[in-house]
């Protein structure tokens, strides 16, 4: 059932630990609508529209975090900042066929990806089965040719299939904790091992500001590929981290090109060669004195306090 509630609060959006851009800070009465509120194994699930806005956002928690934002009446639009600026590994790639995405979130990526470039073979893996429930129920997620939905987690999934990818897709940050067991060293090494030739990765990152293992995070990416670049999504508080297994570094008007090409013709409702070319950055060269994250010593873990191969080895 509905609820609709009116509060006064400081609103500012929290998109998976980052600062949202699509609400102004404002202390007026903010009216919203509870779509749905329940918890689930991993989550406390909720849906809330603010009719004000025009947006329906899916949230994690109740507390803290906008896992997703979808315009009402365009639902295959990119709301959030950072989901733009993860597209751009789509042009990095030239011509991708397969690509894969870990965390369905509400499911915004694979709308617009298969709204836009329908002829990509697209998996997503997502360890909730209530959140593609939702998806499917508020955030209009349906099939399509090409599309596959894999209910399971991420690691164990690519530890199980021999399938590979031109392009992966990591968005599987919640709100309020970083799944630690998709940080190590060796899952990435897994993610790089599933990866075509010519292939990359794309990771959604908390910023420095406020993720603690961030210097972390990016060491455990330049140990594994050869070529690693670095976006700031705008000012979202969020980074994408690229991972290229080609050891030919791809320059910035190249990439540039290449993202002109990719929108060609097509409505994507941002300029994603100005993304490019605003955002790119080298991280292959960087200095970084943090260690590399590894299954042995992942700080992270103790935000859960499990073990990785813990983990794994229940799952099998």
């Amino acid at each position: 059932m509905s609820r609709r509630i009116t509060t006064t609060a400081l609103v500012a959006a929290v998109v998976a630990g980052g600062l949202g851009l699509w609400l102004t800070r404002t202390t007026a009465a903010v009216d919203h609508v509870v779509r749905h509120d329940r918890e689930s194994r991993y989550y406390r699930i909720r849906v809330v529209d603010y009719p004000d806005e025009g947006r329906r956002c899916l949230h994690f928690s109740k507390s803290r975090g906008i896992q997703s934002s979808m315009i009402l009446d365009r639902p295959y639009h990119l709301d959030l900042r950072y989901t733009q600026s993860i597209i751009a590994a789509l042009a990095m790639h030239r011509e991708p066929k397969d690509v894969l995405i870990v965390g369905l979130g509400g499911a915004t990526l694979p709308k617009f990806i298969n709204k836009h470039w329908p002829d990509i073979r697209l998996d997503v893996v997502e360890i909730d089965p209530d959140v593609v429930t939702v998806c499917q129920k508020y955030f209009h997620f349906t099939g399509a040719a090409g599309l596959r939905v894999v209910v399971m987690d991420g690691r164990i999934y690519l530890k199980r299939t021999e399938k590979k990818y031109d392009v992966i897709l990591l968005d599987a940050y919640a709100a309020d904790h970083i799944p630690f067991h998709l940080t190590t060293v060796e899952f990435v090494r897994l993610v790089r091992d599933h990866l075509k030739p010519g292939g990359l990765v794309a990771s959604n990152l908390w910023e420095y500001g406020i993720n603690r293992f961030y210097w972390a995070e990016l060491r455990t990416f330049q140990q594994t590929f050869p070529q690693t670049y670095l976006f700031e999504a705008g000012a979202s508080g969020n980074v994408i981290l690229f991972g290229a297994v080609d050891a030919e570094r791809v320059a910035r008007d190249d990439w540039i090109a290449r993202a002109r090409a990719l929108a060609d013709g097509k409505d994507l409702g941002f300029d994603l060669p100005n993304i490019v070319r605003d955002e790119y950055s080298i991280l292959t060269d960087r200095k970084i004195r943090e260690p590399a994250l590894t299954d042995d010593k992942a700080p992270v873990g103790t935000l859960r306090h499990e073990d990785p191969r813990t983990f794994e080895q229940n799952a099998k």
